[in-house]
């Protein structure tokens, strides 16, 4: 019984230390948000790039032709380089939901369900994030984590050009409404 404490009390702390790495603020200056908007390109070109330095294939290569120290040096490297990539998305996604808060500020048909659907999603980025980061840091090369993180900032992104153009749309209907009510062609 008291091992079964110990064990239970270590995975405990180990927990509420991840819980708190997972919740620390950014050190990172590029976290700091900018204008919304400053149109930046998307993160996710650079994708295939991060998926290829990750990829086995890769690493083989390397070690086949450069030895064991160069292949250790190169995928630490990239695993830095992969981080960076995860801080951008994360950056990025932060921006989409800024952006996502004040579009369903502006649109009036905005049902509790996507306020859910909005929290659901982000609980789902930041527990695969830091998954990813867990695991890059442990020198394992997570390329399907890497996509479905990738895929949700990518769907996001989607999702908010399609609002910001149906918010478009109602603005230039609404003004050529009232054009039309000021120049007396409703009546």
């Amino acid at each position: 019984m008291t091992a079964f404490l110990y064990v239970v009390s270590g995975v405990a702390v180990l927990l509420l230390i991840l819980l708190g790495w997972a919740l620390r603020s950014p050190s990172d200056p590029r976290k700091k948000s900018g204008p919304l908007e400053e149109h930046r390109r998307s993160n996710i070109q650079y994708f295939p790039q991060i998926q290829q330095a990750l990829a086995a294939a890769d690493q083989k290569f390397l070690l086949e032709k450069g030895g064991t120290e160069l292949a250790r040096s190169v995928a630490r490297e990239r695993r830095k380089v992969a981080l960076s990539f995860l801080s951008a998305l994360d950056e990025e996604f932060s921006r989409l939901l800024r952006l996502a808060r004040i579009i369903s500020s502006l649109s009036p048909e905005v049902a509790p369900i996507q306020e859910f659907e909005r929290v659901r999603l982000t609980l789902a980025f930041r527990y695969r994030l830091q998954a990813l980061r867990v695991e890059l840091a442990l020198g394992a090369a997570g390329t399907p984590q890497l996509r479905a993180v990738s895929d949700i900032v990518s769907q996001l992104s989607v999702r908010m050009e399609t609002a910001m153009k149906e918010l478009g749309e109602r603005a230039a209907l609404a003004a050529e409404m009232a054009s039309a009510i000021e120049r007396g062609d409703l009546a």
